[in-house]
């Protein structure tokens, strides 16, 4: 069975696909506009054109075949989509010592108005 991709080597994956995705249709339009009457440029463009859009339906089925690696892994919960940073840690911790907090005075009796810091 094979390892579950990290994010990063999601993101390097996605990235990459996208890249070759971009630089085939660029490839593409760009042979296309190209004009030249001759038998030989003319066999030569449709050839390229040839190459460029095959490797344009692979980029394209690279992607797809990502989005399905992607969705395996975020249903068999391998897939961190809720991971957090440190701003959101730092929040989780505030907000737990609030309730804490509140919890506290709830149990000692204490009026929450004292709690609050705008007084």
């Amino acid at each position: 069975m094979e390892s579950q991709p990290t994010a990063k080597a999601l993101h390097n994956r996605i990235n990459t696909d996208i890249s070759q995705l971009l630089q085939r249709f660029e490839n593409i339009m760009a042979t296309a506009t190209v004009k030249n009457p001759s038998y030989t440029a003319t066999a030569v463009e449709t050839y390229q054109l040839d190459v460029e859009s095959t490797a344009l339906i692979r980029a394209a089925e690279d992607i797809l075949a990502l989005t399905r690696i992607m969705k395996e892994t975020w249903l068999f919960g391998k897939l961190d989509t809720l991971g957090e940073d440190e701003r959101d840690v730092e929040r989780r911790e505030k907000l737990e010592g609030d309730v804490a907090a509140v919890q506290k005075a709830i149990e000692e009796g204490t009026s929450l108005s004292k709690l609050s810091p705008e007084n």
